[in-house]
């Protein structure tokens, strides 16, 4: 009768920690979810266009956000990964091209989490800061030298012009109907000038940009 008891403590013990541990992973879910709409739309609507770069962007929006998140999401097991199988699982895995990946697909996933979960807002974070810290800023203007005009020629590629400011490589994502006059022309004749606010570290929020042509490009 005492044993009885047990399993039936016992089942209603298990079937109350499975239930708990679906709602958990439905609210991961959908909070994943809304993590990545948000991103979606604040890159498409309303991230800044960027001309600069800076390290410290690399080290303080990007690694450090997604390290802690690699560690939190560890450490609180948001995948639901049992660590302790993992090893048996390899050992007993006969595809030897699966016992390979294994560990750095789990490491994948766990990265790509951290990702969405950690950078995503850090960006829209630093984003904002930028916002702020440019409307302090005056307007300044560059008339820079053209090397390329880069046209998409794949669904998920971008239209560039692509310049220097600054002693390095920058762009400007633009629409084909914006670069389709000069596809066919050297871009060597033409110039970009761009009106830009001074945000955070080394980064600029573009304002305007507009091609101009060099007077002396259509000279015999």
């Amino acid at each position: 009768m005492g044993n009885t008891k047990m399993k039936i403590t016992k089942s209603k013990s298990t079937k109350i920690n499975k239930t708990i541990e679906k709602k958990r992973e439905e609210i991961q879910y959908k909070f994943l979810i809304a993590i990545l709409v948000i991103g979606v739309i604040h890159y498409y609507f309303f991230e800044s266009e960027y001309i600069g770069s800076d390290n410290r962007y690399d080290l303080f929006v990007f690694w450090i956000p997604v390290v802690i998140g690699l560690f939190l999401i560890v450490k609180f097991n948001i995948l639901s990964i049992d660590w302790k199988d993992i090893l048996p699982t390899i050992r007993k895995e006969k595809n030897i091209f699966h016992k390979i990946i294994y560990l750095p697909f789990l490491f994948l996933m766990h990265f790509m989490l951290a990702v969405m979960l950690f950078w995503i807002p850090s960006n829209i974070i630093f984003d904002g800061i930028n916002k702020i810290e440019s409307n302090n800023s005056l307007i300044e203007t560059y008339t820079l030298k053209v090397y390329d005009f880069h046209h998409s020629t794949g669904r998920s590629g971008s239209n560039l012009i692509r310049f220097i400011f600054k002693g390095k490589k920058e762009r400007i994502r633009v629409s084909y109907e914006d670069i389709k006059p000069y596809l066919d022309k050297n871009p060597d004749d033409f110039q970009v000038s761009i009106e830009v606010k001074k945000g955070i570290w080394n980064y600029y929020i573009l304002e305007t940009w507009d091609i101009k042509e060099l007077s002396n490009s259509n000279s015999p």
